[in-house]
C-alpha cells in the first residue's frame, strides 16, 4: 500500500512540472502586438499599463538593455457575429543551439495562450484572458525560481 502511494505522489509531481524554465529571468522587454479591430488606443494603452504594472509587482525590471522579450500578443476573426479572440504571451530570447556549430537564434522559452469568445465587451474579456496568462507567467517564474 505504501509503494503505491508513493508511486502515485510521485507521478502527480511530475505532471505539475511547467515544461519551460525560466529561472535567472529578471528583466524584460515589453512587446505588445494588437491585430484586433475592436481595440482603440485608450484601450491599448491600459493593456500596456496592466502588464507592465504586473510585471514589475512580479519582480522584473523592463527595459533593460539586451533584456529577454516578453511577448503579448492579441488577434482577432468575427466569426458570425462574435469575435473569436486569441491571446497570447511568450518569452523570448536569443539562444544558442546544440546542432553543429551551435547556432545561434531567437526563441521562444515560454509560451502560453487562450482562445476566448468576445461576447458583448471583447474588451473585457482580453483583459481577463492576459490578467490570466500573466499570472500564470509569473508564477511559473516564482516557482522555477524557489
Amino acid at each position: 500500500m505504501r509503494k503505491i502511494l508513493l508511486v502515485l505522489l510521485l507521478s502527480s509531481s511530475l505532471f505539475s512540472a511547467s515544461l519551460y524554465t525560466l529561472d535567472n529571468v529578471h528583466s524584460l522587454t515589453l512587446y505588445f502586438s494588437n491585430q484586433t479591430d475592436f481595440l482603440n488606443q485608450d484601450q491599448e494603452a491600459m493593456l500596456k499599463k496592466m502588464l507592465t504594472e504586473k510585471l514589475k509587482n512580479g519582480g522584473f525590471l523592463l527595459e533593460e538593455t539586451d533584456a529577454p522579450v516578453f511577448v503579448v500578443k492579441i488577434d482577432a476573426l468575427e466569426i458570425e457575429g462574435t469575435q473569436a479572440i486569441h491571446t497570447e504571451v511568450g518569452l523570448g530570447e536569443d539562444v544558442i543551439t546544440k546542432r553543429k556549430g551551435k547556432i545561434g537564434t531567437f526563441a521562444y522559452t515560454y509560451l502560453d495562450s487562450q482562445f476566448i469568445e468576445g461576447y458583448s465587451d471583447p474588451y473585457k474579456n482580453t483583459l481577463d484572458s492576459l490578467t490570466l496568462l500573466v499570472d500564470a507567467f509569473i508564477n511559473a517564474h516564482k516557482e522555477d525560481n524557489e
